[in-house]
């Protein structure tokens, strides 16, 4: 889906996920990631608020309001709101909740998948790509939905700076949140015992090839991969992306365990 890009500030995650739901244009933030009013605009115009109605709110706040109200069927809680006009991610996640719970005129959510078996795919006679349309829709929104409601994930991001904690990577859409202590229940969904990690180390992470040394936080990687390209991650010159605030850094127990276990 094309993005409107113009501005050196990124789109937060839920602003994507509302924009995938939707099927409206990807907008970025303002200076300090401020959810700019055209975004607020083009969602509640998308969420069936007639344009004149929503040009003629004469506050930020009130295009918030009728923003979350258009896509929850419910007044607001007030205390989604914050001073200045800020848009609070607590806004932003009522926004894809009420989503994924009403829907929305002219789009179609998730459903149960109904895909043919494999069989009759193979001895289907003709190829029509312009059948795969409604699919694409589909599978986009699927993961726009699981994307706006993992709070986890969205905690990382913020966290990390939309930047993998290995790699410095920013496309957002390949980050995703790894526990560094196996996930044992909600209980395990905090900042501190996890990393936003790229799609591919991950995987790398959850398989034990790649660790971090819980003080120096040294990247430490097994020998199998040192003749890959993912070499230059190992031998002392890359090191964990800690992030701003103190709290937010990963906890030193659940690196030793995860490090031990992995045998680096």
């Amino acid at each position: 889906m094309a993005r409107q890009y113009g501005r050196e500030f990124p789109e937060r995650p839920l602003m994507a996920a509302i924009s995938d739901l939707l099927g409206i244009p990807h907008f970025t933030t303002a200076r300090g990631s401020t959810v700019r009013r055209d975004f607020l605009r083009a969602v509640t115009v998308a969420l069936g608020i007639p344009e004149a109605t929503v040009d003629g709110l004469s506050t930020k706040d009130d295009v918030i309001v009728a923003m979350v109200e258009a896509a929850t069927h419910s007044p607001m809680d007030p205390s989604l709101l914050s001073v200045g006009g800020t848009v609070t991610n607590s806004a932003l996640q009522a926004v894809v909740d009420g989503i994924t719970v009403n829907g929305v005129s002219g789009r179609n959510l998730p459903q149960a998948d109904t895909t043919p078996p494999l069989d009759d795919l193979l001895g289907a006679i003709e190829f029509d790509p312009s059948d795969l349309k409604d699919e694409r829709d589909r599978r986009l929104m699927r993961e726009a939905v699981r994307e706006g409601q993992d709070r986890f994930r969205t905690a990382l991001v913020d966290a990390y700076g939309g930047r993998c904690a290995i790699t410095g990577f920013d496309a957002t859409e390949t980050l995703e949140a790894a526990h560094v202590y196996p996930y044992r229940g909600p209980a395990t969904n905090k900042v501190s015992n996890g990393l936003l990690l790229r799609a591919d180390i991950h995987k790398l992470f959850d398989r034990g090839a790649v660790a971090v040394h819980e003080t120096t936080f040294e990247v430490l990687v097994k020998p199998h991969l040192m003749v890959t390209s993912y070499a230059d991650l190992g031998g002392g010159r890359c090191f964990l992306r800690l992030p701003h605030k103190k709290v937010h850094h990963p906890s030193t127990a659940a690196l030793r365990s995860h490090r031990e276990w992995a045998g680096l």
